[in-house]
């Protein structure tokens, strides 16, 4: 057995953690800040280049037919936004068309728009958007929204000095306490456990500082972090790319269908020939569109002179469409390929011809139209390959995470099964120790042993929730239909009757039906009733009542007791890994099981949230969606 360490050494041990928490506090809080205040930035811009475009948008119409009016009532809509405090609108040649405040008050812009972008004048953002319509800029918007950047830097300042200072007062008391040469390894391999879950490090490593069978823990425990980190950065770098391939395929879908629309607008405007032809299909008459759209003069498509700006090889099945439909006295529809003059190139068109028939249903003459068809079709091409492509690749790494995920669950039976044999080591040995030699022990042999079996067997709880973590994140979810109120009222007299201290007051309320997977919601009413029934237990008579509602598109249920309750201040830690609000001397537990039920709701597509007052007991909540969700 290691020697105690002296005064000076726990001193020094003492200043070494202190200093390397201060440190590590100090990165950490610099740069959540960082990432904070960038995307404090990223959301006013955001928001501000959203308001911006749809601003746009709507005053297109106005710039082009020059009514400020209109401009203004639109930017009137603002006042739905009381952070923005003054917009503009200017026409394409620089000019204020149009401008809104706040306030009321007259405001200064500038004479002319700056370019696209954004930039913070004092505690203003300011950004300018152009205005596009029909391919053209028409016109720039301009807006300004109040920034306080500073207001959002001193709150975190002042949450991360606290947070800093609670953190060094519990290093120094932990560090303080447990000092001994068995309880130290363990303790540090279960802080090292805990980090991992809370932030998925598994750069961290847990100290090695024996050569018996807690050396040989600490050795499989950094040999398994080392593993799963080596998997984790796999399963995330497939996840990112499955994502980025699906946002691209979303923005590509997105952006077909916006050029559809247009090429729909400008064919209704632009392409749309409309011609006339005589019975026997001759032009007679001036044809505008015609000469417009072919580039053929009146001299060119009189008579039967259109059909030569039709490509060589498309007149055939031309003649032979208007020969069946003088025949039959139809309509007749064909898509060919026609000279484009503007472009100078044969493009995809339509032509529709409807015979004009007498009272005696003979031909008079034909009208018909023309429309361009070429960008879309293009755009049909394009998307079917795209989807084509995206379908494969999609395929290919949904394929890869499957197995990647088999490969880590037997990895992490494998590495608990090595976990767990220098553990019952430990536990054996100390339970020969105590129970062969205890009356030999004094007081404090027997305090130490015991922290040294509780610890062990701590440590085979943290293994355990570890893996149950990790298996639950990666179960298939399989619907079925589930009677709630059976579900709950059966978890509940099985956690009853495992339990001891007073009677408990059961309530069940209304609880509609939900699809979900079975096993995954009986781990939620386990994990919620049994959190009630512990937070319960020291009250004279504790009650825990259960109840749903049914929403338009979700089912919501809740778990309510009377028991200890919780500071709502602190109700965001609830749901991380082994996030405790109460000390384990009064209410023993890991802190997986709330981690576990926010996981399980949300891979069902649904919310967990919880209210309480100390003293006064605590609401959990949870929905689900209506309709079945498969993954």
């Amino acid at each position: 057995m290691l020697s105690a360490p002296t005064k000076s050494v726990r001193t020094k041990v003492l200043r070494v953690v202190l200093v390397t928490a201060t440190l590590a506090l100090l990165i950490s809080g610099a740069a959540m800040v960082f990432y904070e205040l960038q995307d404090f930035r990223n959301t006013w811009v955001n928001d501000l280049s959203a308001q911006a475009d749809v601003i746009g948008l709507a005053a297109a119409p106005a710039l082009q037919f020059e009514d400020p009016k209109a401009a203004r009532d639109y930017l009137a809509l603002l006042q739905a936004k009381p952070n923005i405090t003054s917009a503009a609108i200017y026409t394409a040649n620089g000019s204020l068309f149009a401008s809104y405040s706040a306030t009321g008050e007259d405001v200064s812009f500038p004479r002319l728009p700056d370019v696209d972008g954004h930039h913070v004048v004092e505690n203003e953002l300011v950004l300018f958007r152009r205005i596009v319509a029909g391919g053209e800029i028409v016109g720039t918007v301009g807006l300004r929204a109040h920034y306080d950047l500073s207001g959002r830097l001193l709150d975190y300042v002042g949450i991360l000095g606290a947070i800093m200072v609670l953190s060094l007062i519990g290093a120094a008391l932990v560090s303080h306490r447990l000092q001994r040469s068995i309880t130290e390894p363990i303790s540090a391999v279960t802080s090292v456990a805990r980090t991992v879950l809370e932030t998925r490090d598994f750069a961290l490593r847990a100290p090695k500082t024996t050569n018996d069978e807690i050396g040989l823990l600490v050795d499989a425990f950094n040999d398994m972090l080392d593993e799963l980190g080596h998997r984790a950065e796999v399963l995330e770098q497939s996840n990112e790319q499955l994502e980025r391939q699906a946002l691209e395929r979303r923005r590509a879908e997105e952006a077909l269908a916006a050029g559809q629309r247009r090429n729909r607008t400008l064919i209704d405007a632009m392409t749309q020939v409309v011609w006339r032809a005589n019975n026997s299909g001759l032009f007679t008459g001036e044809q505008s569109g015609w000469a417009k759209y072919t580039g053929q003069s009146r001299n060119e498509y009189l008579g039967l002179g259109w059909r030569l700006a039709f490509a060589e090889e498309a007149r055939d099945r031309l003649d032979l469409a208007w020969s069946r439909a003088s025949a039959s006295r139809e309509t007749f529809e064909l898509e060919a390929r026609l000279w484009h003059a503007p472009s100078e190139s044969y493009r995809l068109v339509r032509l529709r011809a409807v015979p004009v028939l007498s009272g005696d249903a003979e031909i008079v003459e034909w009208m018909g139209a023309i429309s361009d068809v070429e960008d879309q079709r293009r755009a049909e091409l394009e998307l079917r390959t795209l989807n084509a492509e995206l379908e494969d690749r999609v395929v290919a790494r949904t394929q890869a995470l499957e197995a990647a995920n088999k490969e880590l669950e037997s990895f992490s039976y494998s590495v608990s099964h090595d976990l767990r044999a220098p553990l019952r080591a430990i536990s054996g040995f100390s339970n020969l120790l105590w129970e062969d030699h205890k009356d030999h022990l004094d007081e404090e042999a027997k305090r130490k042993l015991g922290i040294i079996r509780g610890q062990a067997e701590r440590m085979g709880q943290l293994i355990d929730d570890l893996l149950t973590f990790s298996r639950f994140g990666r179960k298939a979810i399989e619907p079925s239909e589930l009677d709630m109120v059976d579900l709950a009222k059966n978890t509940f007299q099985r956690l009853h009757n495992g339990s001891e201290g007073n009677s408990i007051e059961f309530n069940v309320g209304r609880l509609p039906s939900a699809t979900a997977d079975r096993s995954l919601l009986e781990q939620v009413w386990c994990n919620l009733l049994s959190n009630a029934i512990k937070f319960s237990s020291q009250r004279d008579k504790p009650v825990v009542e259960v109840g749903g509602i049914v929403e338009e598109d979700e089912n919501i249920y809740y778990v309510r007791d009377n028991g200890a309750g919780f500071d709502p201040r602190y109700r965001d830690k609830l749901f991380g890994v082994f996030q405790r609000l109460h000390d384990e001397s009064e209410f023993p537990g890991t802190g997986v099981g709330l981690a576990l039920v926010h996981r399980i709701i949300t891979r069902h597509g649904g919310r967990i949230w919880a209210d309480s007052q100390p003293g006064d007991g605590a609401t959990f909540h949870f929905s689900l969606p209506r309709e079945a969700r498969h993954g």
